[in-house]
């Protein structure tokens, strides 16, 4: 027993052995309690059957962050039993005060995260994307935040002069202020955008020269996958003040084009030729309305004008349900006998030739 005793009681840096040990002990608990924890957490995920976004947050929660405030706690607890100098002691707590601040400045902004993932799982089944466009800004803003107060903290508790440094700041901020003039501007039409939604994410759009489908509305940019398949970012206080035409918002695609026929069709077949195009119009599953009119006496056909509108929104659908009209109005004027019209001139020469010259 005598020898165990003085096993432990071997001098190292200035403290006996056992406390060593004990500080390893106590890290190994602390990896115990951690370890159930994170089961805990896990296993009531599982049996509430939390929203897949809610459970992926908690339980990333619950692993490294949790783990790391827990093991400097642990820390925290074995050093104390230690004989250590103030100046050690004073480096020690700057170190706990630091890490264990940042630790949980991660842990509030994961938090916020499963906060905001329960807002995002409502904000699906509603019928605005409005809330769904908002999210993100807010978490954003709402991180910064938690940052800006935790910078502080640590500042604070390390022995720094919060009040001279916010008056400090209040005169600097001034200075970013006027030379972030166009990030505040890009900000403010970030919440223009937000709140009047000229467009949202996923709506078909024509800005300026840009055509294509809105993926992101940023803080300072709003991102557009042209039909090309890139992307353009365009800063939110141009798009703010641009014209923006959203075809989401039109309830039908219009499509106005010229049907023209041969002259010498006659009156009968013109007729007929009226009433096959207001037929096959008539009877398309996609024509919200249509009209067809023998329009004009053109330079070289007699032109009927077509006007047809589809009800399908969408361009693809569009695409393929003209294609479809097309291919029968071309199948029923062959039958029908009736052709069309395609640019020709007739040259009507008057007088006699002048006899040609003997060679």
């Amino acid at each position: 027993m005598g020898a165990v005793n003085d096993f432990l009681g071997l001098d190292i840096a200035g403290n006996p052995l056992w406390k060593y040990f004990l500080l390893l002990g106590i890290l190994a608990g602390a990896v115990v309690v951690h370890r159930v924890l994170a089961w805990a957490v896990r296993h009531l995920l599982r049996r509430r059957k939390a929203p897949a976004g809610v459970e992926e947050s908690l339980t990333a929660l619950a692993g490294k962050p949790l783990g790391a405030l827990i093991y400097l706690l642990g820390l925290r607890v074995g050093l104390q039993f230690f004989a250590l100098s103030a100046e050690t002691w004073a480096v020690l707590r700057g170190f706990f005060v630091f890490a264990a601040t940042f630790v949980a400045i991660y842990l509030v902004t994961k938090l916020v995260d499963v906060v905001f993932s329960l807002w995002k799982e409502r904000a699906q089944k509603t019928k605005t994307k409005f809330d769904d466009q908002i999210i993100p800004i807010l978490s954003r803003i709402l991180k910064l935040f938690v940052w800006a107060i935790g910078v502080l903290l640590i500042l604070q508790n390390l022995g720094y002069n919060i009040t001279s440094l916010l008056a400090g700041l209040g005169i600097g901020g001034l200075a970013i202020a006027l030379a972030a003039q166009e990030t505040l501007s890009n900000f403010i039409g970030a919440l223009a955008l937000l709140v009047d939604r000229p467009c949202e994410v996923g709506d078909r759009v024509d800005v300026e020269d840009i055509s294509g489908t809105v993926e992101a509305i940023g803080l300072r940019s709003t991102r557009i996958r042209t039909l090309d398949g890139t992307v353009v970012a365009i800063p939110n206080r141009k798009l703010a003040d641009a014209k923006i035409n959203n075809f989401v918002y039109r309830p039908s695609i219009k499509n106005q084009y010229t049907i023209g026929i041969t002259y010498d069709t006659p009156y009968e077949k013109i007729q007929e030729a009226l009433a096959i195009l207001r037929e096959i119009l008539g009877n398309h599953p996609s024509t919200a309305k249509y009209w067809v009119y023998f329009k004009e006496f053109g330079p070289y056909s007699l032109n009927i004008l077509v006007i047809h509108w589809c009800k399908y929104t969408d361009y693809q659908k569009f695409l393929e349900a003209t294609e479809e009209i097309n291919l029968e109005i071309r199948r029923r004027f062959e039958e029908a006998g009736i052709s069309f019209a395609f640019p020709t001139q007739t040259v009507e020469v008057r007088g006699a030739f002048p006899p040609m010259p003997e060679s």
